[in-house]
């Protein structure tokens, strides 16, 4: 008999998340019995105390919002790039029973621009200041091996046009 591992998604909102339907089948599939998938709805505020609640039998969460920049907090230890950015997606158990915290979207935006044909010296704009504008920003400058990054990127959301007005009006 295998022993019962659990993960989940936390954040607020989460009722709406597919998380759980995309990953239950994903652990059907690979013969995975015993594993199962949840939605936690948790404010940032709450997550520390939340995640110190979490049985062993926990094996990893993913994290949105807004709970992306507490998750660094309650990780032992925290990935360059999750560091980089200020902010994790991804915790997931050590076998001391700490946590380690990673961000997966700048992977996954490198993957994207590098798919959609953005070269080198290219400019990147990001629409928005959600969660994943930082790793996304993040991912227009990394450097990698088949893809050197964009040299700009700019950052377009009510609150930085708002801070842009205000500049460009006369004293």
């Amino acid at each position: 008999m295998t022993a019962a591992r659990r993960a989940g998604v936390l954040g607020t909102p989460i009722a709406h998340s597919l998380s759980p339907v995309i990953h239950n089948a994903g652990y059907a599939a690979a013969g995975l019995t015993g594993w199962s998938y949840t939605r936690i709805e948790c404010a940032a505020a709450e997550l520390p105390d939340v995640v110190a609640g979490l049985g062993p039998e926990w094996a990893g969460l993913s994290v949105t919002m807004p709970g992306k920049e507490a998750a660094l907090a309650v990780a032992a230890e925290v990935s360059p790039v999750a560091a980089a950015v200020g902010a994790a997606n991804t915790l997931v158990r050590r076998p001391d029973g700490s946590w380690y915290a990673d961000n997966t979207d700048v992977v996954g935006m490198v993957e994207v621009l590098t798919d959609a044909g953005v070269r080198p010296g290219a400019t990147v704009t990001v629409l928005g200041a959600g969660g994943s504008a930082p790793p996304e920003g993040a991912a227009g400058r990394r450097p990698r091996p088949r893809w050197r990054g964009a040299t700009t990127v700019r950052r377009r959301d009510r609150t930085s046009r708002t801070r842009r007005r205000r500049r460009r009006r006369p004293p």
